[in-house]
């Protein structure tokens, strides 16, 4: 209670038996300036708060003088606005704080404001294990976390998962994020681990989801579509020893998984809701939300009371309360009526031990690289040697091509903005470049289709232009140019070259100093567009190459066997999801 020094006028000294005793206890070890310096407010996750406030009051109703407030809020914007980046500067930081998950400490540390007050760890004040929720009596017999990977970019075909699984937006949820580390785990180490993350950040489960409402609904769409028949009233929930029984699988579409917490699963079967979901326990180990309680102030009697207000929330008292919302202890001991009719199992998952801070913002940054796109101006080479057959194939070197950048056309995200031009000599007077489609987003519409559509008809469609020459440095020069002069913030830059040969258009091309000289000239700084050759065939200098993309920041990726050039353009759309700091384990 705050403290007036009105109250030592002369005509309240003779009540100084009575203040006395209670100022004493209000202020003790907080100077002069009472208790409300000791009082604290907690950031808390929406779904731990009710135990927490309860939690509260029993502080508050104890002899201490100091109080705790609790205060509700998304992770994510506490995350934000600790970090110093979030969208309101003024508002007020909390001195301590209950995130769902330790996920979101590093990314509240993340710059010198934040990891100034927000300590790196803290007491995990309850838990919820990672699952996937699935309508009840279409889960596979058997499943692991490997079912959130993708082995094959979209489009190429390949066998039919069991469960079409999607997540929440990891840059918003816990639970998103968890999911993309526990597909980085499930994909392995070394390049081959990386190359099948990244093919599963392009895939369909890089749609994220924006919330557990839409969860669930899409939960319920993929129940809707299986022809399985009806549920049982009370299926056995699958559990790490009572694995569900495998049942039938449409053809057209799998049922819908989503990557939720045990608490998110446990509360849906509480409200009868439809669809009836079942947490589905992969085999192996998994992530969990492990809520920690963390300090966020640096005032040392504030800090005291962040330090008192632990000991409550170790109390029987909160841990029924949190067991009430169904969550765990910290060492995962559930409720009473934690069972299958809830869609949960009572026996705790093995846990996967805690993500490398720096590992996490790096996965996060790749999420956030797929979802803002890329502006990409492709150039393809149509001199007359992209006739060539393919060894041991039905293409010819401009058909396997085509191919391959269709394929990439229908991964990038719907709010990438791609260009297509052709390349070879004289092909639109005396230029040797000619533009076949413009810059637009690939969700725009054009004619009766899209951007995107209107790419792969024109991919389809080009051909090998005979008695032409490769102009290679010429149309890189002009369509770097271009690719700075449009330049869009927030996205990728790049322009991709695909090329079979080397430049060679004797009397009129520049020479390769020279388009060194112009491409450092052309840069801007303030506008970065990368230069990422993709070459394949016999006839290829990688030196040359190498050395122009060297030049813009980027990387050439060569190949001599065409039929290689798939994997070669997955090797580029590594590094432009993840830039120099590829997580490789």
């Amino acid at each position: 209670m705050p403290y007036s020094r009105r109250a030592l006028s002369a005509k309240a000294l003779g009540m100084l038996s009575v203040v006395v005793p209670t100022l004493a206890a209000c202020s003790l070890g907080s100077g002069s300036s009472g208790c409300a310096d000791q009082s604290i407010t907690v950031a808390v996750a929406p779904s731990i708060g009710p135990a927490i406030e309860q939690a509260a009051r029993r502080y508050n109703a104890g002899a201490s003088c100091a109080r705790v407030t609790v205060r509700r809020q998304r992770p994510s914007e506490v995350a934000a606005n600790l970090s110093g980046q979030g969208s309101d500067p003024g508002a007020e930081r909390p001195d301590a704080w209950i995130p769902d998950s330790s996920l979101w400490l590093p990314i509240a540390r993340r710059t010198g404001a934040g990891a100034a007050v927000v300590r790196p760890s803290g007491a995990s004040v309850a838990m919820s294990p990672l699952v996937l929720a699935v309508p009840r009596g279409h889960a596979p017999g058997t499943a692991d976390w490997r079912l959130l990977l993708s082995h094959q970019l979209p489009g190429t075909g390949g066998a039919q998962p069991p469960l079409r699984v999607r997540f929440l937006d990891p840059a918003a949820e816990a639970t998103g994020l968890g999911a993309l580390l526990l597909a980085q785990n499930a994909a392995g180490s070394g390049k081959t681990g990386l190359a099948t993350f990244a093919v599963t950040l392009y895939s369909d489960l890089g749609t994220a989801l924006p919330d557990e409402r839409s969860a669930y609904a899409e939960i319920a769409k993929g129940a809707a579509s299986s022809p399985t028949g009806s549920s049982p009233t009370n299926p056995p929930v699958s559990s790490p020893t009572n694995p569900p029984r495998p049942t039938s699988r449409p053809t057209s579409r799998p049922p819908t998984a989503v990557v939720l917490s045990e608490q998110s699963v446990w509360q849906h079967g509480h409200t009868d809701a439809t669809p009836p979901v079942t947490a589905l326990y992969p085999d192996g180990r998994t992530l969990a939300l492990d809520f920690p309680y963390v300090s966020t102030t640096t005032d040392r009697k504030r800090s005291r009371t962040v330090e008192d207000f632990q000991a409550t929330l170790a109390q029987s008292q909160t841990r029924v309360a949190l067991q009430g919302l169904g969550l765990r202890t910290p060492d995962g001991v559930a409720g009473t009526d934690f069972d299958e009719r809830y869609g949960v199992a009572a026996r705790v998952p093995d846990r996967l031990p805690s993500p490398d801070p720096t590992n996490v913002g790096r996965v996060l940054q790749m999420w956030q690289r797929t979802v803002l796109g890329a502006r990409m101006l492709i150039l393809l080479d149509v001199s007359p040697s992209m006739a060539d057959p393919v060894p041991q194939t039905q293409d010819t070197r401009m058909q396997a091509t085509a191919k391959v950048a269709v394929g990439g056309v229908h991964i990038l995200s719907d709010n990438s903005q791609v260009a297509l031009w052709e390349f070879a000599t004289q092909l639109d007077g005396d230029r040797d470049y000619h533009q076949i489609v413009p810059f637009r987003t690939l969700s725009d519409r054009v004619g009766a289709g899209s951007q995107r559509n209107l790419l792969e008809r024109s991919f389809a469609a080009a051909a090998p232009v005979p008695h032409t020459r490769t102009s290679l440095y010429d149309s890189v020069l002009a369509a770097y140019r271009e690719a700075v002069r449009t330049y869009q913030p927030d996205h990728n830059n790049v322009v991709v070259l695909l090329t079979d040969g080397i430049n060679y258009d004797p009397g009129r091309t520049i020479s390769l100093q020279t388009l060194l000289t112009e491409l450092k000239r052309a840069s801007d700084p303030m506008r970065p567009v990368t230069i990422v050759p993709i070459a394949f065939g016999p006839d290829i200098d990688p030196g040359s190459l190498q050395r122009i993309a060297a030049a813009t920041g980027g990387e050439a990726f060569v190949t001599l066997d065409p039929r290689q050039v798939q994997q070669v353009f997955l090797q580029m759309l590594i590094r432009l999801t993840c830039g120099q700091t590829c997580p490789m384990s």
